[in-house]
């Protein structure tokens, strides 16, 4: 179904429709001079615990880059778990697990359809988004590259089931409370290690300080950016000073997250 709306898209001169699947939607957004037919890349955006597509996508300003940028936003809605209503990823055990709901094989299925006319995959989540991007890494080798706000990975490594190279980006604020910077012994690792780890993976050597970029409202350059030196893929670590778990993003926010994720 996925496939023969993409295909309607263009022609009709609509670019951004919501499919019905049942209990959860599927958002798709399209660049406006897209003929159709030519690949794009194709970016998934998953939102938070207890949050959804629309209320992501106004946070972070996502589909207002589509047309700059030239890609094509898949915005998923993960389902409502039975316990208490909120809408979940089955990402990891620690954020957030449930056994009723396959979502690695369900967004893989999305990729399936959307596979003729995309260039390449890419993820971008946020808190329980972001565990699910790494998961998706970890699980299906068309990810090309994810951006994981405040998210992180498996606490053991041997979890991530592909032994593969992607390009990550980390986002996250040095006093998130909620999912600590600093990692949780025996749930998830640090933001530190979770790079380190997908530096590792991709022969990753040095890592070096470049300048501070500024992101949120009011902040100032808060946001200190390590990157690593890599033979094919890129790793980098956004660490952001003084703030939480839901960064006051500015403008530059998803413009500087998308353009580093489609570079």
């Amino acid at each position: 179904m996925l496939a023969a709306l993409l295909a309607c898209l263009a022609p009709l001169q609509t670019r951004d429709v919501v499919l019905d699947e049942g209990d959860r939607d599927v958002r798709v957004v399209v660049p406006r001079s897209w003929d159709g037919e030519d690949p794009l890349p194709v970016v998934f955006l998953l939102h938070g615990l207890g949050s959804h597509a629309d209320q992501q996508d106004r946070y972070l300003r996502v589909s207002g880059r589509v047309d700059e940028l030239e890609f094509i936003l898949v915005a998923p809605d993960a389902l409502p778990r039975d316990k208490d209503g909120q809408r979940a990823w089955n990402a990891t055990p620690a954020c957030c697990k449930w056994e009723e709901e396959d979502d690695v094989a369900w967004l893989s299925g999305l990729m399936d359809e959307l596979e003729p006319r995309a260039r390449g995959f890419h993820f971008y989540g946020h808190s329980n988004g972001g565990f699910m991007s790494y998961r998706m890494a970890c699980e299906d080798d068309r990810v090309d590259g994810i951006a994981s706000l405040a998210g992180s990975t498996f606490f053991e490594g041997e979890d991530c089931r592909l032994d593969r190279a992607v390009d990550v980006l980390q986002v996250h604020g040095v006093e998130d409370e909620t999912v600590p910077y600093a990692g949780k012994p025996g749930k998830y690792p640090s933001a530190v290690e979770t790079a380190q780890r997908w530096a590792y993976r991709a022969a990753c050597t040095d890592v070096g300080s470049e300048p501070a970029r500024d992101l949120t409202l009011g902040g100032g350059d808060e946001t200190r950016v390590d990157t690593w030196t890599c033979p094919e893929h890129r790793v980098a670590l956004w660490s952001m000073d003084g703030v939480g778990h839901v960064p006051p993003a500015n403008r530059q926010f998803s413009r500087s997250v998308l353009g580093w994720l489609l570079e």
